[in-house]
């Protein structure tokens, strides 16, 4: 984190308690959008790395840890969603913010059902981008490292294979994936209802 080079001092983000963004991954097929988000947040000190399908973003998101996802719904063999919801299963700390062309209810109803932290409907400012980073970032570190642990009810999810077989977890599984005794097939426990 560089230094404030007339006072000395860290950036206020780096010196409070909370989140602090360095490595953004940029999720996204159109080249132009990605060079230009990358020259954008590269002038504003975040280190940038890109991924143009949900293989390399996956990839990407394994070996580079990155501290925040920008993502677009519309991806070469997957949708953004599909990617976010893999995301968060790994890791739901990393925030991810949606920025796509796409703007009707149901990609932001489904958005949120995945798990994303929020969506930007392109082309959106410069200005507004920059501000929902670390306003996010700052929401979901708040949501992890200050919220009282969640008390599960010890419900149980109920769910079914492909193959018709039905079956029953604990809600502490969800998001997790198993094997169906029945056909071999894995079998994702739902996230939500």
């Amino acid at each position: 984190m560089p230094l404030d080079l007339v006072t000395g001092d860290l950036p206020s983000a780096a010196t409070g308690v909370g989140a602090i963004v360095n490595t953004i991954l940029v999720i996204d097929d159109d080249k132009d959008a990605v060079q230009a988000l990358q020259g954008l947040l590269q002038s504003h000190n975040y280190t940038v790395v890109t991924a143009r399908d949900g293989g390399q973003a996956q990839a990407q998101f394994v070996m580079r840890k990155p501290d925040f996802v920008l993502l677009d719904v519309m991806l070469p063999n997957d949708t953004g969603f599909e990617v976010c919801e893999r995301f968060k299963i790994n890791d739901p700390r990393i925030p991810v913010l949606f920025l796509s062309g796409v703007n009707t209810p149901e990609a932001h109803e489904l958005a949120t059902r995945v798990g994303a932290d929020g969506y930007l409907v392109k082309p959106a400012s410069p200005k507004k981008l920059l501000a929902e980073i670390p306003r996010i970032a700052q929401r979901v570190w708040e949501k992890y490292h200050l919220d009282a642990p969640a008390q599960s009810t010890g419900g149980m999810v109920r769910f079914a294979c492909k193959c018709g077989r039905r079956m029953k977890a604990a809600e502490t599984h969800r998001g997790k994936q198993l094997t169906c005794p029945q056909c071999g097939d894995p079998v994702q426990i739902p996230r939500h209802d």
